[in-house]
């Protein structure tokens, strides 16, 4: 497939071609263009949400709790596995967004030792302004595609990606 106006990608594959043209560059265009693209939307949310004092870490813990319903909370490891965080601190993440009021811990009634994290009201109402801010900016970064390319993309964009989370995680080489 082709693009009307040729990526950075294209121009690396092209360039491996001309380098390797005993191996096929090809796959490294679903990678590169998915990878590039994620930075592309990461970067581009923080500028919507930098203005309701929130970074990408903040706005996906809160909103992962807002969509949760009510009683608007979760433990920590359900946290995790639900938002589009990395498990890197997720304590530390933690910590800094009830610093800034939008989360509280609260004990967990089935484990003495754990924690439930419960969305405040007032980080209700901020998650409730932050995601229809972040809606309408990635709807807007989709412009260039029509609502059938849209559809077609996040349907292949599902399959590899369920195809992925069905598949063991590859063991850390050291």
């Amino acid at each position: 497939m082709t693009t009307e106006t040729p990526d950075s990608v294209a121009k690396l594959i092209a360039e491996w071609r001309r380098e390797r043209p005993d191996i096929d560059a090809s796959p490294v265009g679903v990678q590169g263009r998915t990878m590039r693209l994620s930075a592309h939307f990461l970067r581009h949310s923080e500028t919507w949400l930098a203005p309701l004092g929130l970074g990408w870490e903040a706005f996906s813990l809160i909103v992962t709790l807002r969509r949760s319903g009510k009683p608007y909370e979760m433990r920590p490891t359900d946290l995790l596995a639900e938002s589009l965080l990395t498990s890197g601190a997720i304590t530390n993440r933690i910590d800094k967004v009830a610093a800034l009021g939008l989360v509280e811990r609260r004990p967990d009634p089935r484990d003495r030792r754990g924690a439930i994290i419960r969305l405040t009201p007032a980080g209700r109402r901020l998650a409730d302004r932050a995601i229809a801010d972040h809606f309408s900016g990635v709807d807007g970064l989709l412009g260039v595609l029509s609502s059938s390319e849209r559809r077609q993309l996040a349907g292949l964009l599902e399959k590899l990606l369920g195809a992925f989370e069905q598949t063991p995680k590859p063991a850390k080489t050291p």
